[in-house]
C-alpha cells in the first residue's frame, strides 16, 4: 500500500512527492521485525526508546523481549505535554548516552517530542505508536507548546514505523475513537483546502485529496469491525492514520489534515477554559468540532456570496484578536499577533469567490451530514458534543469565535470571522 507512493513523479498539482518515511511495518507482532529492521537499515546506532508511563505499560514487555537491553527513558507526569521540559529531558538524556537513533513509543505526544529533538540533534527515529489515537504519526512537523503556547515548527518524520496491531487493538477504547475523531475531520480539511484553492488560488494536490479521502472512506466503512477488535480493521485504522500523515509530507504542509476543527482542538489545549475537561484526547475535541464543523458547512459557505454582492469588506483587526487572548499569558498573545500578521484572508479574491461560487457550494454539500458523523463516533463509543468535555453554551460560542485565530490558516471559519458573515452569539444552536 505504501510501497506505491513512497514516490510520485510528475503529479498534476505540478509537483514531485518523495516521502521521508520509507519503511512500514503495519501487523499483529510487528515488533519481531524490529530487531532485524535496526540491523539491515540502521547498523551500529545504539537505540533509546522514550515513553511515558501509559506506552511503558502496554509495549514495554514486548519492546524489552525484541530487543533485550534496549535503554528506556520514561517521561514522567500524569499529562505529559512537548514542552521546554521534555524536549530537554530528551536532548539531555541522546548526549549523554551517545545513542544513535530514538525509538519513539506512544502516540502524538511522544512522537512530537522526539520528532523535533531528532530534528534539532540530526539523528533518525522510528515511531513505534501504541495505539491507533492520532494521525501525526509520520508527520515532519511537530505541534509543540514553547512560552506557553501552541505552535508547529518543522521537524523530522520517523524514518520508518513499526505499528504493532496486537499492542495497538490492546490500547483502551477511547484512544481509538480519538483517532477516529482525527480522521473524521479529514473532510472539513480537505473541504476548506479545495474552497481555498478556488478563491484564493493557493496551492492544491488533487491525488493528495484523493488519497486523504479515500483512508477515512475505508475506516468510516469498516466502522463496526474495528469497534468489535477485529485486528484486520486495525490495520485499516493505522494504515489510515499513516496515510493522512503520508499526504501531510507529500505536500510539506499539514492542510490536508488540519483546519478549523483542529484549531478548536488547539484552543481548548492552550487556553484554560474553566471547567472543561483538559484531559480529553486531541482526537476527541477534533471529533466534536468536525460534527459541529459539518453542521455549520453549508450555512457558512453560502453567507461568502455576500462578500461580492454586498461588497463586504475584511474586517479583521489584530486589536480585537489580542483582546480575545488578553486573560491569558503574554506568550499566547504574542504568538497570536505574530501568527496572524497579515490575516490570511487578505488573500481572497472576490472575483475568483464570484467565478467559483457554484463550486464551493457542491464541495460544501458534500460533507458528510453530522448525524452520519454522530453515528460513526457513536460506534466507538466517541465523544460527539461539547458537552461530554463538560463546556458550556456560552463557551463553546466564545471558542467558534476565537479559535481560529490559533493558526492563521484560510478556513471557512476564519472567513466568517474576519467578514462578520455569521452571529455566534445569536446563530449558533449548541
Amino acid at each position: 500500500m505504501f510501497e506505491d507512493i513512497l514516490d510520485v513523479a510528475a503529479c498534476a498539482c505540478g509537483k514531485n512527492h518523495t516521502l521521508q518515511t520509507r519503511e512500514y511495518i503495519v501487523e499483529k507482532d510487528a515488533l519481531h521485525k524490529l530487531p532485524a529492521l535496526l540491523e539491515k537499515s540502521f547498523p551500529g546506532l545504539s537505540p533509546l526508546a522514550v515513553f511515558d508511563h501509559n506506552t511503558y505499560k502496554a509495549a514495554w514487555s514486548k519492546l524489552s523481549a525484541s530487543l533485550p537491553g534496549v535503554p528506556a527513558l520514561i517521561l514522567d507526569g500524569e499529562e505529559i505535554h512537548p514542552d521546554e521540559e521534555q524536549l530537554g529531558r530528551v536532548t539531555k538524556e541522546l548526549k549523554e548516552g551517545k545513542y544513535g537513533i530514538l525509538l519513539a513509543v506512544g502516540s502524538g505526544v511522544i512522537c512530537d517530542i522526539v520528532r523535533y529533538v531528532a530534528f534539532k540533534q540530526d539523528v533518525p527515529f522510528i515511531a513505534v505508536p501504541t495505539a491507533a489515537s492520532v494521525d501525526g504519526f509520520v508527520s515532519d512537523s511537530a505541534a509543540l507548546t514553547l512560552n506557553g503556547a501552541k505552535i508547529t515548527l518543522p521537524a523530522k518524520a520517523p524514518n520508518a514505523v513499526v505499528a504493532d496491531l496486537a499492542i495497538i487493538a490492546a490500547a483502551p477504547k477511547k484512544m481509538t475513537a480519538s483517532g477516529v475523531g482525527d480522521m473524521l475531520s479529514k473532510y472539513i480539511s480537505i473541504a476548506d483546502w479545495k474552497i481555498g484553492h478556488l478563491i484564493t488560488g493557493e496551492y492544491f494536490c488533487p491525488f493528495v485529496s484523493d488519497l486523504t479521502l479515500e483512508a477515512v472512506d475505508m475506516i468510516v466503512q469498516n466502522i463496526e469491525k474495528i469497534n468489535a477488535g477485529d485486528i484486520e480493521s486495525f490495520g485499516i485504522l493505522m494504515k489510515g492514520l499513516l496515510l493522512s500523515g503520508v499526504a501531510m509530507q507529500m505536500v510539506g504542509i499539514t492542510r490536508p489534515a488540519s483546519s478549523f476543527e483542529h484549531h478548536v482542538s488547539h484552543y481548548l489545549e492552550i487556553v484554560p477554559v474553566p471547567g472543561v475537561d483538559h484531559s480529553a484526547l486531541h482526537g476527541e475535541k477534533v471529533g466534536i468540532a468536525t460534527i459541529q464543523a459539518a453542521k455549520y458547512y453549508p450555512v457558512f459557505a453560502r453567507r461568502l456570496k455576500r462578500i461580492y454582492e454586498e461588497n463586504i469588506p475584511n474586517r479583521f483587526d489584530i486589536e480585537r484578536v489580542k483582546a480575545y487572548y488578553a486573560p491569558y499569558s503574554d506568550g499566547i498573545v504574542a504568538a497570536v499577533e505574530k501568527e496572524n500578521t497579515p490575516t490570511v484572508t487578505s488573500r481572497l479574491d472576490p472575483a475568483l469567490l464570484r467565478q467559483n461560487y457554484a463550486e464551493v457550494i457542491k464541495i460544501a454539500d458534500a460533507v458528510p451530514s453530522p448525524e452520519k458523523l454522530t453515528e460513526v463516533l457513536n460506534t466507538v463509543g466517541g465523544y460527539t458534543t461539547f458537552r461530554d468535555i463538560n463546556m458550556t453554551d456560552e463557551q463553546f460560542k466564545e471558542t467558534m469565535k476565537i479559535c481560529c485565530y490559533i493558526r492563521n490558516r484560510f478556513t471557512m471559519l476564519r472567513l466568517m470571522c474576519d467578514f462578520e458573515l455569521f452571529d455566534f452569539d445569536r446563530e449558533l444552536e449548541v
